[in-house]
């Protein structure tokens, strides 16, 4: 089964409503158009609720994702300055000790 975007699917309903009602326009002719028109309508307003609704979830879900994101960057922050505060001397003494020894 396919995994469709609930935008394009809402969007394949519509068409098909749109389709089937032009059909049934041909078929019962000028006094159903009305009808018609207003059952368009009225998917096309439950179709545009169900987008802006799926937008907000996602919306909500990238800035939960982003929250997270920022959290994990400031604990990798303070880890590395943690580490630094405690081995800065022994690093800069590593680091002059291999600067100076031949190998």
């Amino acid at each position: 089964m396919e995994n469709k975007d609930p935008y394009a699917a809402s969007f394949d309903q519509a068409k098909e409503m749109v389709n089937q009602a032009q059909s049934t326009q041909g078929r019962y002719g000028v006094a159903a158009t009305a009808e018609i028109e207003q059952l368009r309508r009225e998917y096309i307003e439950r179709a545009q609720r169900r987008i802006d609704l799926y937008r907000e979830n996602e919306q909500e879900h990238l800035e939960t994702v982003i929250r997270e994101m920022d959290e994990q960057r400031a604990d990798k922050l303070r880890r590395i300055k943690f580490a630094y505060d405690n081995n800065s001397m022994a690093w800069v003494d590593e680091i002059f000790k291999n600067i100076i020894t031949p190998d």
